[in-house]
């Protein structure tokens, strides 16, 4: 019965730790979502590029955090159980320190893994939230861990990486954002019309409601870049806030459209000049005569005789 007892005892002040675990974790969750909201109603109220750079940040830090915090919180939970039960802990520690070292180089992919991902993280050159492109893929930064990157790409598609693996990637919504275009009008049109027009519609844009706090400078007209098939290309970009340049550009362009229609500027397309070709009968008939073996006269070909024309 003695034996019960203790048994018992045991399980409830194990069950004590587990529970005090469990409901430190609630705690833990509940003050950093009140930790970034209180952070992210900071940020909104002093406003300003920078500080929208700042809360990514601070959410992305703030969830490593929490995922390291309770990863410790359940160790120590577990091996405090696991002593009341009479189990002596330091050699199961000395063992798993041992074992995490074998593996260690066993492992050194994951190794570099967590090494590079604690750079990437302390030096905030990638955040969640980001627009990111690595390698051929892009998306979204939806999760970020010591060990992996994963991104949501424009169709859904998810993209994950190992952090050892990313050598070189291309953050689209750091800082700031810029939204290019490059238009080419016809070469009997005189490209300064389609710099005018650029000027207006990047000075409507300013002064729009919805779009004016997305852009952040006048638009910047570098002129008349190269000479192409399609014709004479002019190149314009136009700064704007963090992850905005795709809203921006697309309806700087329909109001560029817009304007050039208006304005009678032609926006030049590339353009073939497809020609048919046709066999049939000349004046001389079935390939013999003064004609025989010449070009058609109507469609420039060469002719050849016992073949009818085609339809």
């Amino acid at each position: 019965m003695d034996k019960i007892d203790d048994w018992l005892l045991k399980a409830v002040r194990a069950g004590i730790y587990l529970a005090g675990a469990g409901v430190l974790t609630f705690l833990l969750t509940k003050l950093f979502a009140r930790i970034g909201r209180l952070s992210t109603e900071i940020i909104r109220e002093r406003g300003g590029t920078a500080d929208a750079e700042l809360e990514k940040q601070t959410t992305t830090i703030a969830d490593i955090a929490r995922r390291v915090l309770l990863t410790m919180v359940w160790i120590l939970a577990l091996v405090l159980a696991l002593k009341e039960y009479g189990l002596d802990v330091g050699p199961i520690l000395a063992g798993a320190g041992v074992a995490g070292l074998a593996i260690g180089f066993a492992a050194q992919s994951v190794l570099k893994d967590w090494i590079n991902g604690f750079f990437l993280l302390a030096e905030g050159r990638i955040r969640i939230s980001d627009v990111v492109k690595i390698g051929e893929l892009s998306g979204v930064v939806e999760f970020l861990s010591l060990r992996t990157t994963v991104l949501r790409g424009y169709d859904g598609n998810v993209h994950v990486f190992s952090n050892g693996t990313i050598q070189n990637f291309t953050n689209l919504t750091l800082g700031h954002s810029y939204a290019v275009f490059d238009v080419a009008v016809e070469y009997d049109d005189d490209p300064q019309r389609l710099v005018e027009i650029f000027q207006q519609v990047g000075e409507e844009l300013q002064a729009d409601e919805e779009f004016g706090s997305k852009v952040l400078d006048k638009v910047e007209v570098a002129g008349v870049d190269r000479f192409t098939e399609q014709g004479v290309v002019v190149k314009a970009r136009i700064k704007t806030q963090a992850s905005q340049q795709w809203a921006v550009g697309r309806e700087f362009n329909r109001r560029l459209r817009s304007l050039c229609a208006e304005r009678g500027v032609a926006i030049a397309t590339a353009q073939r000049a497809v020609q048919i070709f046709e066999k049939g009968f000349t004046e001389g008939g079935m390939g013999h005569g003064p004609h025989a073996g010449k070009p058609n006269a109507r469609t420039g070909v060469e002719a050849t005789g016992g073949i009818q024309p085609a339809v």
